[in-house]
């Protein structure tokens, strides 16, 4: 087809492999909107017991109320609740895990694949690299076949940095490392469990060639910290959260999912935002 100039009511001239992008473009624009992202990770069922999950359809009605962006999950939650979201949130489909009786959870196999997260109706997947496990060569080189596949597909790839729980010393610098590698690797956008040293939240995402999203891992003490938190990583540079605990395990998953969105999109205060709550 020759790559002529499209006519039209258009200001501007476009060849005919611009439209290559366009299905992750569609995709992308679902979970990770301009004004930032607020993503909601249900995926913990299988590593231990959590009383929150054991209702998911009423989780997912919460997340629309609060118009959460996007949901992360697995297939068996996305088939229970997929009648719930459709339409009205993103889906991050998870394409990796271990078992909390796993005798190595942090060695993160590949238990999904792209076909099924198309099937499936997935706007992206999400693969987790642990930085520093003795493991990580056979992690990161599944991340790069995976990443060619949706790329193929045009299905975006979110890439998950963890750094192995038995490294002890340099942590931070692993954690910038582990997201520049992923982001070298082919994924479109990289989630970050932040190191504790604050100073490294801006030089962790500086050195990403993606855009970052945050982690929140464990419940913290009190929903000012929280907030707290949120409010520094957007600060930083990300461009949202992925955060679980600190919401399905608040006492209002709702409120706390618009506390965090006033941070998020309207780059409130940390004392407006607990006004929400």
């Amino acid at each position: 087809m020759d790559a002529k100039l499209i006519t039209g009511p258009f200001t501007y001239s476009a060849r005919v492999d611009h439209l290559v992008d366009v299905g992750k473009s569609v995709r992308l624009g679902r979970v990770l909107p301009k004004e930032g992202t607020v993503i909601v990770p249900i995926d913990h069922g299988i590593e231990a017991y959590y009383q929150e999950l054991e209702e998911p359809m009423k989780l997912a009605k919460d997340f629309v109320d609060a118009q959460a962006d996007a949901i992360l999950l697995r297939r068996g939650t996305l088939v229970k609740v997929h009648d719930v979201i459709a339409g009205k949130m993103g889906i991050i489909y998870r394409v990796n895990g271990a078992t909390g009786t796993s005798a190595d959870t942090s060695y993160q196999m590949l238990i999904s694949s792209v076909k099924e997260a198309l099937r499936l109706g997935a706007d992206a997947i999400v693969d987790t690299v642990t930085i520093g496990h003795p493991k990580e060569n056979e992690m990161i080189q599944w991340f790069g076949m995976l990443s060619d596949e949706a790329h193929e597909q045009e299905l975006p790839l979110l890439g998950e940095v963890e750094v192995w729980n038995k490294v002890t010393e340099g942590r931070a610098e692993l954690t910038r490392q582990g997201t520049r590698s992923l982001g070298e690797e082919g994924a479109d956008f990289v989630k970050v469990y932040f190191p504790e040293e604050v100073d490294y939240y801006s030089k962790v995402v500086k050195y990403s060639l993606v855009p970052v999203v945050a982690a929140g891992g464990a419940k913290m003490d009190s929903a000012r910290q929280v907030l707290e938190f949120v409010k520094r990583i957007m600060e930083a540079g990300s461009v949202g959260t992925s955060i679980g605990r600190n919401i399905w395990q608040y006492k209002e998953p709702k409120k706390m999912i618009r506390a965090m969105s006033k941070i998020v999109k309207e780059h409130a205060s940390v004392d407006d935002a607990l006004k929400v709550l």
